[in-house]
């Protein structure tokens, strides 16, 4: 169903809507609601016993780009995409794999969350194989009419973009929040967000166009590619430097940098053994490179739904009972 839905790319635009619930909150609750988790349901075992579980490859996130201004916020369409990072559909490209799962959950707390098949050959890939970003066209109307919730990230409004974060005075030692699925703990009937805190750790050398990501401070484990990172609200701010007073996306988890500890020999003093360790930096892909993948791709999506406005398919009649 998923598939039939996405193959029809013109139900892909998405008018605005509200985007902050009178919450006190850090990280607005709109923005949890556009968190995906991406994996499948696998036989596991647990206390001895065989079940069925929840297992995530990967994060992603609802991500609409701006298709059509307006000055009423209300009217303002976009075309929406589901982003991960590209190291976590790559693979199913490469072993033939048909389909990968997104998981969804149901508006109501006590509902259940919904299961989606995507067609591994509906993802795209930024044009550069050195930026680790993948993204498929979502239905994300009919995602809301069946009760699922879909937030999504207004490229216009909630993201900050190199110019953004220089204008902004966004250096390293700010707070920022990851948002993800961490090794498989998405929970068992819904997806429960696990939300991390940490800091940048060098941004000035992606500012200054030497680099294509940016580092944090912050562990990141299997499951958490793909999610997004947020900037933290800081109401203070030393004096000479700006205060950023709204969370904003500002880039997509790509992985940890691993440390190496090598381990000699004392006799021969030749390397025995080689040990990968979880150094606590991340690297990320900052978020003006999701808008340069999607930007054609919007426009086109566009393009097809403004040219189906105008050329309307005829109503479909049901054939005379005699």
């Amino acid at each position: 169903m998923f598939r039939r839905v996405i193959q029809g790319l013109t139900v892909c635009i998405s008018l605005s809507v509200s985007c902050f619930p009178a919450f006190a909150a850090l990280v607005p609750p709109y923005f949890i609601t556009a968190v995906v988790a991406i994996g499948g349901t696998q036989q596991v075992v647990e206390d001895g016993k065989e079940t069925s579980k929840w297992v995530t490859f990967g994060t992603g996130f609802f991500y609409g780009y701006l298709v059509q201004e307006d000055s009423d916020p209300s009217k303002r369409k976009y075309a929406v995409f589901l982003v991960t990072a590209g190291h976590v559909i790559r693979p199913l490209v490469s072993n033939k794999q048909t389909s990968i799962s997104v998981r969804l959950d149901s508006v109501l707390s006590v509902g259940k969350s919904e299961q989606f098949e995507i067609p591994v050959s509906d993802w795209f890939f930024h044009s550069s194989p050195e930026v680790d970003l993948a993204a498929v066209p979502v239905p994300i109307e009919m995602l809301k009419l069946r009760g699922l919730q879909a937030g999504f990230f207004e490229n216009d409004q909630h993201v900050f973009a190199k110019s953004g974060l220089i204008e902004s005075g966004v250096s390293a030692g700010d707070g920022v929040f990851i948002l993800g699925f961490p090794m498989s703990l998405a929970g068992r009937e819904r997806n429960y967000v696990i939300l991390r805190q940490g800091a940048i750790a060098r941004i000035a050398e992606y500012e200054d166009g030497k680099s294509i990501s940016f580092l944090l401070d912050a562990f990141i484990f299997p499951g958490n590619s793909g999610g997004p990172v947020l900037l933290k609200p800081e109401i203070a701010s030393i004096d000479g430097t700006k205060s950023n007073n709204r969370s904003v996306l500002v880039g997509v988890v790509s992985s940890y940098i691993p440390y190496i500890d090598t381990a000699f020999s004392a006799q021969t003093k030749r390397p025995r053994v080689t040990f990968e360790e979880n150094s606590g930096l991340t690297q990320v892909v900052p978020v003006e490179f999701v808008n340069e993948m999607l930007k054609d791709r919007a426009e086109k999506i566009w393009s097809l739904e403004k040219e189906r406005l105008l050329f309307p398919s005829p109503p479909q009649l049901e054939p005379l009972r005699r």
